[in-house]
This record gives structure tokens, sequence and C-alpha cells, in this order.
């Protein structure tokens, strides 16, 4: 049983900055779901992230420590950059129930983590679907889906793709020409 936005509502809804990430927040954006989502990315800010902790205390956390690397993490205290990631499943015997992703911000922007000259305002980098979970807008999910352009990254594009409109195309543009110099979407978005 794959763990859905709602549940995290459950667990963090009373605790302030956190997003829904990943393909599961194209498809609040989208209003329907589009495909399978084999896991669950929930975001907040590195300066939040103590909070989180505390919640999930009881649980079983790894920390990513490299690649495709998970490290069981003991001392639960601040995950220190450039580490980001980091796994959560009620205990070690369960499946990974969603990764928490540490995003950097200063007083005002939020900050893209691998290039700090792209950003945009806290005020604006989430919406709130209808049922009261909030998550990041497309713009900043297909930027970070760039990186690689797996399968389903691809498809969450084409599907978010007709939906955003004039600035939330140039802001991805402009972002993605910063950080991927000459990508397939680049051209795609105009």
């Amino acid at each position: 049983a794959s763990h859905k936005p709602a549940d995290a509502l459950e667990l963090f809804g009373d605790l302030p900055d956190w997003w829904i990430a990943g393909g599961w927040a194209i498809d609040l954006w989208l209003g329907r779901t589009t495909r399978d989502h084999a896991d669950l990315d929930i975001t907040t800010l590195r300066r939040s992230q103590g909070a989180f902790w505390n919640r999930l205390a009881d649980w079983d956390l790894h920390l990513g420590t490299a690649p495709d690397v998970v490290e069981p993490w003991l001392d639960r205290d601040v995950v220190p950059p450039p580490l980001h990631a980091v796994w959560c499943r009620p205990t070690p015997s369960s499946e990974w129930a969603f990764e928490l992703l540490l995003n950097d911000s200063d007083e005002t922007r939020w900050l893209f983590r691998r290039e700090h000259a792209v950003y945009m305002p806290l005020d604006d980098i989430a919406r709130t679907s209808d049922d009261g979970i909030p998550y990041l807008v497309p713009e900043i999910v297909l930027l970070y889906k760039a990186k690689n352009i797996r399968e389903h990254d691809v498809q969450d594009f084409d599907i978010a793709l007709p939906s955003l409109d004039d600035a939330q195309r140039a802001w991805l543009r402009d972002a993605i020409a910063v950080v991927h110099l000459g990508h397939p979407w680049l051209e795609r978005l105009g």
C-alpha cells in the first residue's frame, strides 16, 4: 500500500513549510491521477527540518548519502548540506513510506539546490489542492525532473506542459537554460 498525499496531510497537517513534490504534485496541480506513482516525495525547507524529525521520532529514517545509497540515520540532528534526502518508514520491516527532501531558501526566496541563481519567492512556490494538500508548483517540480529525464519524468512534462501559463513556461525555460544547457525541453517551452 504505497503512501498517498492524504497520508502526508494526516501526518504533517499542523506543521508549516511542507509540500508534496514529484509526480504526485503534478497530479494535484491537474486535479486528477495521471499515472501510477511508485513513491511519495514530500519537501520542506532545510531551515524547518527539525519539526519533521521530531514528528518522525519513532520512525525508521535513512539518509541519502550518495546516488542510490541510503544509510541508517541515527543521530537525527540536522541533515548537513549538501545532503538533502531522508527515506522514511514506520518500522525497519515496513515499506518506505515517503522521501523527505530538503529545499534551500533564504529569508524570502526558495533557492534551487543545484544553482542558487535560480530562485522563486517563497510565497509563490506552492498551491493547495481542493482537499487541503499543499504541493509545489509544477514549474519547480519539472525543473527537478529535468535532470535525469526518466520515462515517468517525460510523461509528467508532457501532461503538465499544456496547463502551464506563459509566466510558468518562461520561468521553467529560463531555469533549465541556466542548469541544463541544450536541454531537449527548452525548445518545447518556446
